[in-house]
């Protein structure tokens, strides 16, 4: 039988998870830091984005958050939460729209699945 989350517990999820998302496309890595688990994983869209810890992943966090703060924009979010066992998952469908000189340019459809 799958659990279902009240009303207040998948807001308390998606708060933790739009602070996560908020601070990282505002280059905000020290707000971003207590949001992860100490025993972190990533596995991200590009080689170079892959991690099982939380110390490598702030690394690289410092390393290129540049590359997105102010330059990025997550569109059109389509975000499902389910329960799964004692986890929860995020499901975030969205466009990826980026600041080139100044006007926003549509970049790439992206999801983000996320195990909290």
């Amino acid at each position: 039988m799958a659990i279902k989350l009240t009303k207040e517990q998948e807001k308390e999820v998606m708060l933790a998870y739009n602070a996560y998302w908020d601070s990282y496309i505002k280059g905000d890595v020290k707000t971003m830091i207590p949001l992860l688990d100490d025993d972190y994983n990533q596995i991200g869209s590009a080689e170079s984005e892959v991690f099982f810890n939380k110390k490598d992943a702030v690394k690289f966090l410092y390393e290129t958050i540049d590359q997105v703060a102010g330059k990025a924009e997550m569109r059109n979010r389509i975000i499902k939460v389910e329960p799964l066992d004692e986890y929860i998952l995020i499901n975030d469908l969205f466009d990826i729209y980026v600041l080139i000189e100044t006007e926003w340019n549509f970049y790439s459809k992206f999801r983000a699945s996320t195990l909290l």
